[in-house]
């Protein structure tokens, strides 16, 4: 389920597109051409009267009303139908990342304040590459790749907080087992772990960074193997979408290219991983191209933070893959307000002739 800033920078992004002068009319007039229910217009007309987002939501508003009035968006068109995924996942192999979907056409992700791609199970990334598998999820990555080192920091962590009658291992642990190593944590008034284990979480970290990247790097066996996992890191699918939202600096208004475009623009020449922990289990990601107009070579990086889930030896970790190059800079984000080093082909000459 979205949370009340997720659901009040998406939805006001969709009450953008509705045609309303201001967010408070479209609020008041409930437009039936957005299809949420009536508790959502009343948990949305809650959030919105505490204020608490009041600037993500009116920056979020523009954006919508921005891509309504566009040439390359509905170009002044008052849409028939707005569907909201709500925080769903969407089915399918590819899973464009489709937070409000326009009269069946028009994809759209909202992206506010947020540099995190995808938060997969680790092995979907390092073994499958975010392609859609019928593997089973697999055991905990820590316990997979670093066994050793990933006991010895529980077993110490349990000695420091003096718990008694705890599984051997954290993988054995019990749900009341686990639920009580979370309120000694919290007794101590630490987010993490004791200061006491700082060693052994040190050895977690190096083994972990160590053998995730190398697994990486083991699948990543040719080009063009590199260039679709690139293509899938930065969301680049075979239907092309929009971005709309805002970072540190300014608004995002993007359109989001294929792969077939990508490469009428771009030259791929290689995918690097490296090992990087850097207060937790991290591995470094960059990917070097060429852009084919001006022959410059270029980079767009990120960076993959492989962590527990929910705290300490509590669910298995996650990987949270996050962009770390802005996002006016990815290769095959094409910017609606005039930036655009992508391929011109005649579809978008005709946008931007105003046919």
């Amino acid at each position: 389920m979205a949370d009340a800033r997720t659901k009040i920078t998406e939805l006001a992004t969709a009450l953008g597109l509705t045609g309303h002068a201001t967010l408070q009319s479209a609020l008041e007039a409930r437009p039936p051409i957005l299809e949420i229910e009536p508790d959502m217009w009343a948990s949305l007309d809650a959030i919105s009267r505490s204020g608490k987002w009041e600037e993500e939501a009116e920056t979020a508003f523009a954006n919508g009303a921005y891509f309504a009035a566009h040439a390359g968006g509905l170009n002044g068109r008052v849409p028939q139908r707005i569907e909201w995924s709500g925080g769903r996942k969407m089915p399918g192999d590819q899973q464009v990342p489709a937070d409000l979907l326009i009269d069946h056409v028009y994809t759209i992700s909202c992206k506010y304040r947020s540099k995190v791609l995808f938060n997969p199970a680790p092995a979907r990334l390092f073994l499958d590459h975010l392609a859609v598998t019928s593997r089973p999820p697999g055991k905990n990555w820590f316990q997979e790749v670093a066994p050793r080192a990933h006991e010895a920091l529980y077993a110490r962590t349990v000695e420091v907080l003096g718990l008694e009658d705890m599984a051997e291992t954290p993988v054995a642990q019990t749900s009341e087992q686990r639920e009580r190593l979370k309120a000694a944590l919290r007794a101590r008034g630490v987010s993490g772990l004791p200061r006491e284990v700082i060693r052994e979480y040190a050895l977690l970290i190096d083994r972990v960074s160590r053998v995730s990247a190398k697994r990486w790097r083991k699948t990543l066996d040719d080009k063009a193997e590199e260039e679709r996992m690139l293509w899938r890191l930065l969301r680049i699918y075979s239907a092309t979408y929009f971005v709309l939202g805002v970072d540190e600096r300014q608004p995002m208004r993007f359109r989001v290219v294929t792969p077939w475009e990508w490469r009428q623009a771009y030259e791929f020449l290689s995918l690097e991983v490296r090992e990087a922990g850097r207060g937790q289990p991290m591995v470094d990601w960059s990917a070097t191209y060429r852009h084919r107009a001006s022959g410059h070579r270029r980079r767009v990086e990120g960076h993959v933070e492989i962590r527990w889930s929910h705290g300490p030896f509590n669910n298995p970790p996650e990987a949270k893959i996050y962009l770390d190059t802005p996002h006016d800079e990815v290769p095959g984000y094409l910017d609606l307000d005039g930036r655009d080093d992508g391929p011109l082909y005649e579809q978008q000459r005709l946008i931007n002739s105003g046919l």
